[in-house]
């Protein structure tokens, strides 16, 4: 049987990669309160899309088709998965990735997956440097422009194309104070 091609996801992290919430819990039951989760899948781990996750999330186009539940198809559908906490930021990168940019010199670093690699697998001091100007920096910190992005806890919006959808301020806030406080950003991944 063949697998189908993931479709892609929205990625949502704290903004900052090293901070690990409280309690991942509250972050679910706000999803719950404000309408972008409803129950828990039947079929396996994750949550059903809730009855505001239309207006939770923006979609480019005129008229995405966006399928809510698992049917008889077993097309995939859209729905929301929690990744992790781990212990430490992980990088979540996909075939859409684009080489990060400098904080200091703003260039892209081409030649940028082995220094990575070798950097998160290591100790926690290590930085990456940069080719063009030799800035040195913490390999969770650059700049992937919503093509990839670090953190210890992730939300997944499954079966969503790159670039195809935007959260809202209103659920950017609800992560936030889910936090207490702590800003949330956004990335799409395709693998």
């Amino acid at each position: 049987m063949n697998q189908p091609l993931h479709t892609g996801r929205l990625v949502l992290t704290p903004e900052d990669p090293y901070l690990l919430p409280d309690d991942p819990e509250a972050i679910l039951t706000k999803l719950h309160e404000i309408g972008l989760i409803e129950g828990a899948l039947e079929s396996g781990p994750g949550y059903l899309l809730g009855e505001h996750f239309m207006q939770l999330v923006t979609f480019m186009g005129c008229s995405p088709y966006i399928r809510l539940q698992a049917d008889a198809s077993g097309e995939p559908f859209c729905h929301l998965l929690q990744d992790g906490p781990y212990p430490r930021p992980k990088l979540l990168c996909g075939t859409n990735t684009q080489p990060p940019r400098c904080e200091a010199c703003r260039k892209r670093l081409s030649e940028w997956r082995d220094s990575f690699e070798s950097c998160l697998t290591g100790n926690d001091s290590c930085k990456v440097g940069c080719p063009h100007c030799g800035h040195r920096q913490d390999p969770f910190t650059y700049d992937f422009r919503q093509s990839a992005g670090c953190g210890r806890l992730f939300l997944f919006v499954e079966n969503i194309f790159p670039q195809e959808a935007i959260p809202s301020p209103t659920l950017l806030t609800a992560l936030e104070l889910a936090c207490i406080g702590h800003p949330w950003r956004y990335f799409y991944q395709q693998i």
